[in-house]
């Protein structure tokens, strides 16, 4: 049994899931998630209510919920940061759009300017523990930085900094709540070694997908070169990482495939071979992901809903193509009778054939 809820500023509001045309949640590894919640635009008295509506305001704060058998799914909690209107004379085919952020969108609003001590995660958990009621899930990271050598200095948003630490290290930043609107800040390495926690199949019985783009792209590092000096004691750094640490979806990874020479070179400024191994493997890992998947299917279909950085098992694409696949991003639309799911994937390794 299939419907969405929604609640304003803590509160449910049964109006607004009656009331909107569609509300469209769009969640992409890595990012904000994004919602719009569009309207019909009524006009009354020559005034349109829904763009003065209190509801909406500037930080207003959102949570939309997909329920399945009576269990709720909260696809996004955060503000709103604005609407977009289309309004035509006498009102017919009108509309008004309203637009929000997951709550990461606040660490994106003040510049700080700090030097850190200790490692990338020391830091990513005290930016985290100045935001009242997230959660962290924090993964600790190898390199330490000391006062005596290279500092980690941040000049920039939290969110943007946090960012960058991530993909350095080879990491995945999100905020996600659960069902109660619980906020939980992840900062780690993607789990890709547990059990898929939805099935999509194309050309099988049931049908879940009716069309899917795939393609492959091997041109890309699969080692990568990283040499430095130490300041302190002119001794060398050696932070060479002969392939991805990430676990393989598959039998054979991108290293497997292609068999000859194919690296990459990192000269970050670094302290120790720890910090430039980190480099490497966050290099390594971002371009593992070699073999990408777009397509949609109807919630009602697959009996699960997508979540971005979770591992799904898609079946009916040839044996190469077949078994787990990372979820990267999910565009759910929501209205009174669907939840489609246009949902892209990424794969780091193939299967034997």
């Amino acid at each position: 049994m299939y419907s969405f809820a929604v609640k304003v500023n803590g509160a449910a509001d049964p109006g607004i899931a009656s009331g909107a045309s569609y509300i469209e949640v769009h969640e992409r590894m890595g990012e904000p998630t994004a919602f719009r919640i569009r309207f019909h635009a009524d006009i009354a008295e020559q005034d349109i209510p829904i763009l003065s509506d209190p509801r909406f305001d500037p930080g207003s704060e959102i949570q939309v919920f997909a329920i399945i058998d009576q269990a709720a799914h909260c696809l996004v909690r955060g503000p709103v940061c604005g609407q977009q209107a289309s309004l035509a004379h006498g009102g017919a085919g009108s509309y008004v759009d309203v637009v929000g952020g997951d709550a990461s969108i606040t660490m994106n609003r003040k510049i700080r300017s700090h030097g850190w001590i200790g490692r990338d995660s020391d830091a990513v958990r005290a930016i985290v523990g100045d935001y009242p009621g997230v959660a962290a899930d924090i993964q600790d990271t190898p390199a330490s930085h000391e006062e005596v050598g290279h500092t980690l200095n941040q000049f920039d948003t939290d969110l943007r900094f946090i960012q960058r630490l991530a993909r350095r290290n080879g990491f995945v930043f999100w905020l996600d709540a659960d069902a109660q609107g619980k906020l939980t800040a992840h900062f780690k390495r993607l789990a890709l070694d547990g059990a898929p926690v939805a099935k999509l199949t194309l050309n099988l019985d049931p049908p879940m997908i009716k069309q899917l783009e795939l393609a492959w792209d091997v041109e890309r590092p699969t080692s990568a070169q990283g040499m430095q000096v130490r300041l302190s004691d002119k001794t060398d750094l050696d932070g060479a990482v002969p392939r991805s640490p990430l676990p393989a979806l598959a039998a054979l990874a991108l290293a497997d495939i292609v068999r000859d020479v194919r690296d990459t070179h990192v000269a970050p400024p670094a302290d120790d071979a720890g910090d430039l191994r980190a480099r490497g493997e966050g290099a390594l890992i971002d371009a593992g992901w070699f073999i990408t998947a777009r397509g949609e299917a109807q919630q009602e279909a697959v009996g699960a809903i997508l979540r971005s950085c979770t591992v799904i098992d898609l079946q009916g694409v040839g044996k190469r193509h077949s078994g787990k696949w990372l979820v990267a991003g999910v565009r759910h639309t929501l209205d009174a009778s669907t939840h489609r799911m246009e949902f892209e994937l990424l794969r780091n390794a193939w299967s034997r054939t």
